[in-house]
Formats: C-alpha cells, structure tokens, sequence
C-alpha cells in the first residue's frame, strides 16, 4: 500500500537513460544512464558542468531532440507513468506547453523577434485551449500581471523589453497553461544578479501558486540550496550522487560533489584560495570504460580504474555512485 502512494506521489520518472548523438566522425555519449525521479509539488536541482548532459536530459523530456543526430539507446521517460520516449509527434504536440512547459536559457532566442509578446502568449493559450480570441487575450493579460508586466506592455515587441522583462514573458509563456511540470534550463543565467535573484523569487512563488513541479537546471549550487527541495549532481552524463538538499549540503559524499563544494566562496572561512576540481571535464566522445571522474578525482583508488561503480543508496533517498562509498557501506555492513 505505502509502495502504491509513493508511485503515485511520483510525477516524472527516468529510468536509465542513455542518449548518444551521432556524426560522421564520431560518437557523442551526451547521457549515460541516467536514473531520478521527481515527485508531485517539488523542485529538483540538476546540477553540473558545461556538457553534463543537462540540456539533453531536458530536451529529451519535451520532444525537443533534433533526430539525427541524436539517437536514444535506451531508457524510460515516465511522466504520470506514461513513457514519453515512446509517444508520437501529435501527442507530444498536445503534452508541450500544457502540460510540461520549458523556460529556455537565453529569453533573446526563446522570443519570436518580430511577433508583440502578447500575440506570442496568444498563441500558447490558442494552441491548447479551444477558446475564442477575445477570451485568449483576456487571458494572457492575467498571466503577464502574473509575472509583474503591465497591461501596457501588451502589443510590444521584445526588442523594447530588458533582459529581465524578456525572461518574465518566457515564464509567463510557460505557465500560461498551468502545466504539471516546469523545466526551467538556467532561466538566469543571462540576467545580472539582482534581477536573478527576484526572477528566482518570482519563479518559486508561482510554482506554489499553481501547484507545479519543477526540475531546474543550474551549475549554481546557491540556486539550488534556495529553490530546490532535492538535487542531482550530474557528471558526463552520469548522476553521481543525488538525494534531499540536507542530504546534497549536510553529507555530500561523492569527490566530485566535495569538489563543486570545495570552488565557492565561504563567507565563514578565510582561504587564501579556493580549491578547483583539477583537469578538465571528461571528453564524451572517449569516456573510459572506468569511473568517468577518476582522472580527476584526487581520492581514487585502484579499483576506479578496473570497474565502473555501482549507484548505492547510502541512507533513505540518498544514492551515491562511488566505490568508496560502496565500499564503505559494505564495510559497515559486515
């Protein structure tokens, strides 16, 4: 019985999935088994690098993959225990900006330049909602005043908007529909940090308003510790350790979580430097056959080199996948 309420308590589950994009010189192993689920009401964090595979997970949960070259080996993609993955170009058309929704990372190219911003919304509302004009209008007016733009910035185009106005009008877009879920791909990035912070603050407020999920994506571990309820550090394609925010911040266990740690800034420490995760990300078109974070990870031992890790789950919800910690728990098993 309490198995039955946990699955449905679970709006988005991945299972194993493994994407690759293909071109005539070589194989790009962009996501590499991925596994998380997101449950009804929350916000997960994804979190890594420049080309983790963050994107691909994103774009693969809208339909968005260019194909080719991209090429989906395995996996599910389960929304409402519907798998994605195996749905048809209509259906995934009905599912799109009703009931998953995408704030992009740069609002200068998720906006139709030569289109007013309100007709952009318009088109959202009409897409999915058989309404009439007059009705469309009405309300995309209310969605605007949503995010805090005036009635009076309706019928412009996004050319007279700042950085920060283009962002609330993508995120209006998004939420115009009341979706389940909301995948927001560093909303801002391309914002400076006072209107990152009250976009953020904006953001987390309407998701309790209508009730959604969110699965934002950020290199930003302060974004997450704010906004998220649990995270998922991802690495070449890999999720390397994930569970609740007091689990990712109060017990980080993975090298590579310790190290994403290591690069910010205390304010409660005084260092003469940070410590930087040595070398550079692994390069997916030559993963190794071993821990693909072993070459940089200053604690590996001689089995990082022999065998691929397996994912354990070290408390309640926390997995880790990392052979000392594998072999730690297996330690204090016996």
């Amino acid at each position: 019985m309490e198995e039955k309420k946990q699955a449905q308590d679970i709006l988005l589950k991945i299972n194993n999935f493994r994407l690759h994009y293909n071109t005539r010189e070589e194989v790009y192993e962009a996501v590499n088994g991925v596994s998380f689920n997101l449950k009804k009401g929350t916000t997960l964090g994804l979190v890594g690098e420049t080309g983790a595979g963050k994107t691909s997970i994103a774009l693969a949960i809208m339909g968005l993959l260019p194909i080719p070259p991209a090429r989906i080996i395995e996996g599910e993609i389960l929304f409402n225990g519907e798998d994605l993955l195996k749905k048809d170009a209509k259906e995934m058309r009905r599912i799109r900006g009703n009931r998953i929704s995408m704030i992009f990372q740069d609002p200068m190219t998720a906006l139709n330049p030569v289109l007013r911003v309100g007709d952009q919304i318009m088109e959202v509302i009409k897409l999915h909602d058989k309404i009439s004009k007059a009705e469309a209008e009405v309300k995309a007016h209310e969605v605007l005043q949503m995010v805090g733009i005036e009635d009076d910035r309706f019928n412009d185009y996004p050319h007279q908007f700042s950085g920060g106005m283009k962002q609330r009008v993508v995120i209006a877009m998004a939420l115009v529909c009341r979706p389940e879920l909301i995948i927001a791909d560093e909303p801002t990035t391309a914002l400076d940090v006072t209107i990152q912070a009250q976009v953020l603050s904006m953001m987390k407020s309407l998701r309790d308003e209508i009730r959604t999920s969110m699965l934002l994506i950020t290199h930003d571990l302060g974004i997450v510790a704010e906004n998220c309820d649990e995270c998922a550090i991802i690495y070449a394609g890999e999720i390397m350790e994930r569970g609740t925010i007091r689990d990712i911040f109060g017990n980080p266990l993975h090298p590579y979580t310790l190290g994403l740690f290591n690069s910010i800034p205390s304010l409660d420490k005084e260092v003469e430097r940070l410590t930087p995760i040595p070398g550079l990300a692994s390069d997916p078109t030559n993963l190794p056959e071993y821990c693909s974070f072993c070459d940089r990870c200053p604690m590996h031992i001689e089995k990082c080199r022999q065998v691929d890790p397996e994912t354990v789950e070290v408390s309640p919800g926390h997995f880790v996948k990392c052979h000392l910690v594998s072999e730690g728990s297996a330690s204090a098993e016996r």
